[in-house]
């Protein structure tokens, strides 16, 4: 049985679902309660939470986006506003319909009637998924609209948004309750576990330049002694069995291999899209960054003079690769070593790997950024040494004797490159005129403008909700 808001508009029906389960019939056991909380982390699927963080990448100097993908290229030709934002208004009301979940969850599962400590545990990875979706709109939009319950009624969705400063806020609610109350286990079976909720404080803190709470974060995680980097540069992003003995993934988006549980074509998976469609491609000046000898460029890209070849190693050869614009192929989230599965159509590529949010690699340039940050734009801290030279090590490049805000920047890029951070490392840093001219492909370039560190709210969602305020510069 469900509940329905009537006449509600359209922009509403995506960003708060409409249909929620009856208090009456559901909420009366622990089986009702797992079930809705998997509701809550379903909502981390599709186009809009997935796909997007590698095209975020192109939508500044990593990559080029093209096809579907194309609406997310706004930002670099310089055409991003209220009227032309269609990707970034439907990551807007995927993240929504991620809170509204959670808050459908938080206000009716305590009617089963659970033991407090078990209870606290369903409520920590509701409110960790939550404020992981309010920090999806807040490094996106700044204030943003708080709902903190199911509004009881349409007029209850149209409300001002709050201050960037009250979304960190209530973030931070949610979070010290996970971090308290989450297990303290190893991250495995896809539900969140404490470390998972401090890396999201930690990446939290590093946006806002909380140096002293990034290093505190950090030596959390790592001195768990529960996560250590991955000997192959590919096992964190390919193959099911890879993953799951894959000691360096502290929260990923889980996927299956089998056909109810992969990823769909409408998901624009990383096999169908960004590989065999070519959908996203690095750019050359990204490829310029790494340093000769690096195992990063074989690991994760390829050279295609003819703009739509891929040859392994091994000498085989892939069919129907689509053009690469740039000359370059993107292979870091592909199974390139499954032939049978590359033996299929185009669109029956879909596979079951998960999308990683937090790794242990990204904690160590945290820290190590910090830690620079700190001490001015320098630092020889032991540790922040050790942690990016584990990095590099694995790349098979020389370590560094000291770290400076130069290197260890170019060492994030090299290393996190199309896991979604690009974007918003040019938003923190505020690097947009240093990006802005540099070759996209052809005689293409960066459009940049500085009201393109936040997005535009959507001109339809401002028809919608009349109490909702433009961010600057739109």
């Amino acid at each position: 049985m469900f509940a329905l808001f009537p006449g509600c508009d359209k922009g509403f029906l995506e960003k708060y679902p409409t249909t929620s389960i009856a208090a009456g019939t559901f909420w009366t056991t622990e089986s009702d309660v797992k079930m809705g909380l998997d509701g809550c982390y379903s909502k981390l699927k599709g186009d809009y939470l997935t796909w997007t963080r590698a095209a975020l990448d192109a939508a500044v100097d990593n990559g080029y986006c093209k096809g579907f993908y194309y609406a997310n290229y706004n930002t670099q030709i310089g055409t991003l506003d209220a009227n032309n934002c269609s990707i970034q208004s439907s990551l807007y009301s995927a993240a929504y319909s991620g809170i509204a979940s959670c808050n459908v969850f938080l206000q009716n599962f305590k009617k089963a009637g659970l033991a407090e400590t078990k209870a606290n545990v369903y409520e920590a990875e509701a409110k960790f998924l939550r404020a992981f979706y309010y920090f999806e709109l807040v490094q996106r939009w700044g204030g943003v609209v708080i709902y903190k319950e199911i509004p009881t009624n349409i007029d209850g969705l149209k409300i001002a948004k709050s201050s960037e400063e009250e979304v960190y806020s209530f973030i931070k609610e949610d979070l010290d309750f996970a971090v308290s109350n989450l297990s303290n286990d190893v991250y495995k079976s896809g539900h969140a576990v404490k470390t998972s909720a401090l890396a999201l404080q930690a990446r939290i803190a590093l946006f806002r330049g909380k140096w002293d709470d990034v290093i505190t974060l950090g030596n959390s995680i790592i001195s768990s002694n529960k996560y250590s980097l991955a000997t192959d540069l590919r096992s964190c992003f390919i193959n099911q069995e890879g993953q799951l003995s894959c000691p360096e993934i502290i929260f990923s988006i889980k996927y299956l291999s089998t056909t109810d549980g992969r990823q769909l074509e409408t998901d624009n998976g990383s096999e169908v899209c960004i590989f065999r469609e070519s959908g996203i491609v690095p750019t050359k000046d990204l490829i310029n960054e790494y340093e000769t000898g690096d195992s990063r460029l074989k690991k994760w890209y390829f050279n295609s003079p003819d703009m739509n070849t891929f040859t392994r190693e091994d000498g085989f050869k892939y069919p129907g690769c689509e053009t690469l614009y740039t000359n370059y192929g993107l292979i870091k989230f592909a199974a390139i070593w499954d032939d049978q599965l590359y033996q299929s159509a185009m669109r029956s590529i879909i596979s079951g790997h998960d999308f990683v949010l937090f790794r242990l690699a990204e904690v160590y340039l945290m820290y190590a950024e910090a830690m620079v940050e700190k001490g001015g734009g320098t630092t020889a801290d032991a540790n922040a040494l050790k942690y990016v030279n584990t990095i590099r090590s694995r790349a098979n490049v020389s370590p560094f004797t000291t770290l400076t805000r130069e290197n260890v920047r170019k060492e994030r890029r090299r290393e996190m490159a199309f896991e979604g951070l690009r974007y918003f490392d040019v938003q923190r840093w505020k690097i947009g005129p240093e990006i802005n001219g540099k070759l996209i492909f052809g005689t293409n370039t960066i459009k940049w403008k500085d009201q393109f560190y936040l997005w535009p709210f959507s001109q339809s969602e401002l028809d919608i909700n009349t109490k909702l305020v433009q961010n600057s510069g739109y």
